[in-house]
């Protein structure tokens, strides 16, 4: 059973160890691996940042990635969305995106979820469109799609 759940203080050391994971780092703007220092100070930002919304999705009660939504003033939320390197492959990043925006637009006012993906990252841009999302622009640094409130279903 796939399932969201919001992300608790002793998520932080799992969360890390899924930023650094190779794969990750490879799909990310920013490849350099994170210090733990450096995510600790950024978890402990976001945990009590109520514009941000953490999840973490579980399969039959296993930990298998995240979702963070980043909501802006004008009620747009930037996504980011990791699935353990374990779990890839099935299915679960379009599943996890799914469950999240629902429970976000659901529980805030956001209209809007944006995604940026880099060029080239077509199992990311898979999930996303799976999910939901489409195609809002297209440049050499990254891709943009976009998850209405009315697209959810």
């Amino acid at each position: 059973m796939l399932r969201i759940r919001p992300v608790r203080d002793q998520d932080a050391h799992r969360l890390w160890e899924w930023v650094n994971e190779p794969g990750t780092r490879a799909s990310a703007f920013r490849s350099d691996p994170i210090p733990w220092e450096e995510h600790l100070a950024w978890f402990g930002r976001k945990y009590g940042d109520a514009q941000c919304r953490m999840y973490i999705l579980e399969v039959d009660g296993l930990q298998a990635g995240q979702v963070r939504f980043d909501i802006d003033p004008d009620g747009r939320a930037e996504v980011d969305v990791s699935i353990a390197a374990e779990c890839r492959g099935r299915g679960y990043g379009a599943e996890a995106l799914r469950l999240a925006a629902a429970r976000l637009f659901a529980d805030t006012g956001c209209t809007e979820v944006v995604a940026h993906i880099k060029p080239g990252n077509a199992a990311s841009a898979r999930a996303f469109e799976k999910a939901g999302f489409v195609v809002s622009e297209t440049s050499h640094v990254a891709v943009r799609m976009t998850l209405t409130r009315r697209g959810v279903q």
